[in-house]
Formats: structure tokens, sequence, C-alpha cells
């Protein structure tokens, strides 16, 4: 898996992106695989999911003395740690949240940059007569709740105050550097 192009290309477009002295919080960290990888470049990475047997496989799997997992609420967390991140890590997570708005408002406050990684609605033109003629859309998973084509993201950032300054659309996924401004 860590071969497939999809991986290579989603690996390097985070990695070049993060500095040694770059702090992270990966939001929705799952099972902790970017969050290590990350870890292998940054200052320290915190990796934060409400699915407690996933922080217990990612805190067994990976080890390294500047990465922590933590089964929390993120915004609890981030209200009780007075310092500030650099970088949220929104891999795989706005498609599954209601009102995604409302949450990027809530967080951008505590970081200096974004990465988000979704899918990429407009990588099949079908979804869009789907959408036209008012018929159910094709999501790539079942417990989406919406997925974003590439201009509704842009105008989500834009109304957000979040401005992307390095973007990449490949094998179906969008990925997105943004700077809080």
């Amino acid at each position: 898996p860590e071969n497939h192009p999809f991986r290579k290309f989603s690996k390097k477009f985070i990695l070049d992106n993060i500095d040694p002295e770059t702090t992270v919080l990966d939001l929705g960290c799952n099972l902790g695989d970017i969050s290590f990888m990350i870890a292998g470049k940054a200052k320290e990475v915190v990796g934060i999911d409400y699915n407690q047997t996933a922080i217990e496989s990612a805190k067994a799997k990976y080890t390294l003395p500047n990465l922590q997992f933590y089964h929390r609420e993120a915004y609890d967390y981030l209200m009780e740690n007075p310092r500030q991140f650099d970088t949220l890590i929104l891999s795989h997570i706005l498609e599954h949240l209601d009102n995604p708005e409302e949450f990027i408002q809530k967080f951008k406050g505590f970081f200096k940059e974004i990465y988000i990684e979704l899918p990429d609605f407009d990588r099949t033109y079908l979804n869009q007569y789907r959408k036209d003629a008012g018929l159910s859309l094709i999501y790539t998973d079942d417990d989406h709740i919406s997925e974003f084509d590439r201009d509704e993201l842009d105008a989500l950032l834009q109304k957000c105050h979040i401005e992307v300054f390095k973007s990449e659309y490949r094998y179906g996924v969008q990925k997105l550097w943004c700077r809080v401004n």
C-alpha cells in the first residue's frame, strides 16, 4: 500500500509543506498513519480521534518521542492547551460533517495553516448530471454527508477566510494547503 501512487503522491504533497520546526494536530487521525508519517519530519505531532479503539491501535503501532495520540474531542483539547499549533491536518474529515463551515470557523483560530484532503466530486462528470437531474449522487463512501466539487470547496474556504496556496487533484482526491487569514 505504501508504494501505491495515491499514497506516494499524497505523502509527497503533505511532506513538501512540513518543515522540521512545524507543530501539527492531525484531527481525526484514525489509526495514526498520517500522524506517524508527518512525525518523521515535523517537530511535534498530536493525533486526535474520537474512536478509542483506533487511538489504542495507533499508540501500539507508532511510537516516536515527538508523536502523541489522544482519545479526545479536539476542540476541548485545544481549549485546555495554551499553545497554538502551526498546522491542522483534515484528511478526509469535512465530507463527514453536518456543518463544515461551522467546524472550520471553530477550529481555524488555533492554526496558521490547514491541510485539507477529501474526495473530488468533479472526478466524474456523471455526478454533475445526477445533481442537475435531482437524482441520488454516487459518493465514495456510504458515511459521507456531502462531497465537494472544486467550486463549492473554494467558496467554503473563501467564506471562512482561508486562502489556498497549493493544490493538487489526482486519483479522485482534492488536496489543499491553506493559510488562515
